[in-house]
């Protein structure tokens, strides 16, 4: 069995050249949040940029979206974007949604047509997976779409899966990443303790604690995963190295602050911390 270690981490991160600007390390688009639901977009976000990602924005509707001023405040280094003015999504080297989202008619018809229109690594969860579970339209289209990773729970993974076995023991839980990356020809994420990641190959994450089952902390690996892809980590890399940083943050959050008390805004604030241990400060020089 493969895990994800100390060691691999650091051979996975990149550097940087002293003279790169923020188009070198991608665009993030992200497609989350609802009325009521804006902190799960706001988690992603910030997770995405605190991954290194060049530039976030968040997609939304329209520009009368009620989340609209809400993201620009709450995330002000990340901008805003309307669906009903875009015809092109190629700019974006990934994309993320779900958090957050609802399912409505109009949403569904969005994450359709982020599938059916870009060309970049698109990263599944929360309520795009639970449409994607109930619409065979949604499931073709992840198949034959650009690279798609998924995120789920054990609990959206019995939805996608329709299956109502268990998947509580490590040989249910490698079973079920394994079937579900089967399935949607993606890499699938399940999430929890000892997260699995399965693409062509399988690894088990070894970073994590308790404290971090909590509200949000979903949304914040999506993010994660996602800026890590924009800066050009191939999907089951940035799959890995994500769950690998995102219990690694969790892990230096309950350092500071302890277990019972975190919260997913401290393990996306703790995320340049995980990334420190792994990343050269020296810059790669100018060829």
């Amino acid at each position: 069995m493969n895990y994800i270690t100390d060691d691999y981490a650091k051979k996975l991160m990149k550097t940087r050249k002293r003279e790169a600007h923020k188009g070198d390390f991608g665009r993030v688009l992200i497609y989350a949040g609802s009325p009521g639901m804006a902190g799960a977009a706001i988690l992603a976000g910030r997770a995405a940029l605190r991954a290194g990602a060049g530039l976030v924005r968040f997609l939304l509707p329209s520009s009368d979206s009620p989340l609209y001023p809400i993201l620009q405040t709450a995330v002000p280094e990340a901008t805003c974007v309307f669906e009903n003015r875009i015809s092109d999504y190629s700019e974006y080297t990934a994309i993320a949604a779900g958090p957050g989202l609802g399912q409505s008619p109009v949403t569904r018809g969005i994450l359709k047509n982020l599938l059916l229109l870009s060309e970049s690594v698109i990263v599944l969860d929360a309520d795009a997976l639970n449409m994607l579970s109930e619409d065979e339209e949604l499931a073709f289209f992840v198949k034959s779409s650009p690279p798609v990773i998924i995120t789920p729970h054990v609990g959206e993974a019995k939805r996608l899966l329709s299956s109502r076995d268990p998947i509580n023991t490590e040989e249910e839980r490698l079973a079920a990443a394994k079937t579900l990356a089967e399935k949607y020809g993606c890499t699938a994420v399940l999430k929890g303790a000892g997260t699995i990641v399965c693409g062509e190959e399988t690894y088990i994450n070894t970073t994590g604690n308790p404290g971090m089952a909590t509200g949000g902390s979903g949304d914040v690996l999506t993010g994660l995963i996602a800026g890590l892809a924009a800066q050009g980590y191939a999907p089951e890399e940035a799959a890995r190295l994500g769950v690998f940083l995102h219990g690694k943050a969790g892990d230096l959050a309950a350092q500071a602050k302890g277990e019972m008390g975190l919260i997913s805004s401290d393990i996306a604030e703790y995320i340049p911390n995980a990334e420190m241990l792994y990343y050269s400060a020296v810059t790669v020089p100018s060829e």
